[in-house]
This record gives structure tokens, C-alpha cells and sequence, in this order.
């Protein structure tokens, strides 16, 4: 509901709105048609639940997010939440309005810590993701801002599986030591696993032998 048009002795024009908590909002406007829009842009914050007029940064509301979501995890975990927001997040976002933050500024976040490792990105995006859910769960934004964002994975290289003829030569021309000799000859001959040579133990005995451990 609108209450009553008044004309300021400024030359302003203001009005009050009825909000749907039942405060009312008193808007301006130098003339009639920028009123119109903030009755406009009021009555669509209320319709779509928030706090009307919020002017909430991300920074003061990742401030209270950790306070009130997170102060029970364990330290590390919260010293997690603390980087990501510190070295990653802050200097981007940290003084931007809750409802000033649009995907391409979540981008720009994730652009700068687009060569680091993926995990690193997660953490980055996981902390930005819940901040802006628990916003819109307390009418701060109506829209999450990192809904479709995405990390940058890397290539990761072939992975080896076994040495070449050349490459086993190669090796055990290297190796002079009689007994890495014996180890490096074994694993190749047998075509041992990692975790299976690990598992191989030098047994004083006679002349020495490599063996697996027995009960």
C-alpha cells in the first residue's frame, strides 16, 4: 500500500510504501517519474522476500556467515573458509553489496585462481557458493551469483605404466650398487607393482636375498 504523496521543501517528491512486515519505506524522488521507479524497485525487493533497502557487503557478510555457520567446525576447516576468503576472495569482492555481485564478478574470482591447483579452486568457489545460499536464505540476494560457475580443471599427464626395453637397459646400466642391482632387476623381471616392491626386504642370509616378509 502507498501512503499519502508529499512534496519536500527541497523540491523532492516522497512517499511511503507499506512493506509486507508492515514497516513502511519512505521513497524519493526529484521528480515524479524517478519516484515512480523506486516505488517500482521497493515493491519488487518486497515481493521477492528480501530486506528491503539492504545495502549488506560481502564483506560483512562473510563475517557474519563464519560467526554463525561455521564457528562450530573444527579450526582447520574454518582456517580454510578464512584463506579462500582472505587471499582469494576479498580484494575482488570484499567491498561490492551483496546484491551488486553479478556472475561476472564471481568469474573474476575464479579467473585469478584459474593456474592454481583444483583443489585450491574449490575451495574458493565452495566458500563464494556459501555465502551467497545462506544470503538468499536470509532475503540478502534473491539470486545466487556462482549458480553455473565452474573451476578450471588441468591436464594431467599420461601416466606411466611400465619402462621400455631401452629405458630398463638404460637403468640397470646406471645402477652399479649389487644389491639396488638385484632390486632394480627383480621388480623389472617380475614386473612387480609399486606397493609390491615396497613390500620387498633384504633377508641376512648366506649371501643375502631379496624376499617379502612372512608371517
Amino acid at each position: 500500500m502507498a501512503k499519502q504523496l508529499k512534496r519536500r521543501k527541497d523540491g523532492r517528491y516522497q512517499r511511503g510504501i507499506t512493506l509486507s512486515n508492515g514497516k513502511v519505506k519512505v521513497v524519493y524522488g526529484r521528480t515524479m517519474k524517478d519516484l515512480e521507479a523506486a516505488v517500482r524497485a521497493v515493491r519488487r525487493e518486497d515481493d521477492d522476500g528480501l530486506e528491503v533497502g539492504d545495502h549488506t557487503t560481502v564483506g560483512q557478510w562473510a563475517h557474519t556467515w563464519l560467526a554463525s555457520y561455521k564457528s562450530q567446525l573444527r579450526f582447520a576447516t574454518v582456517r580454510m573458509y578464512k584463506n579462500a576468503y582472505n587471499n582469494h576472495i576479498m580484494a575482488v569482492l570484499g567491498m561490492k553489496e551483496l546484491r551488486e555481485v553479478r556472475p561476472v564478478h564471481i568469474r573474476a574470482v575464479m579467473s585469478s585462481v584459474a593456474d592454481k591447483s583444483e583443489s585450491l579452486q574449490h575451495k574458493v568457489l565452495l566458500t563464494m557458493r556459501q555465502l551467497f545460499q545462506t544470503a538468499r536464505q536470509n532475503g540478502l540476494v534473491s539470486k545466487d551469483p556462482t549458480e553455473g560457475i565452474r573451476i578450471t580443471p588441468h591436464a594431467r599427464p599420461n601416466r606411466k605404466e611400465y619402462l621400455t626395453r631401452e629405458e630398463s637397459e638404460l637403468l640397470m646400466h646406471a645402477v652399479t650398487e649389487p644389491r639396488a642391482r638385484a632390486f632394480c632387476a627383480l621388480c623389472l623381471y617380475a614386473g612387480l607393482r609399486r606397493e609390491e616392491a615396497l613390500g620387498l626386504q633384504w633377508a641376512i642370509s648366506g649371501r643375502g636375498a631379496w624376499s617379502w616378509p612372512g608371517p
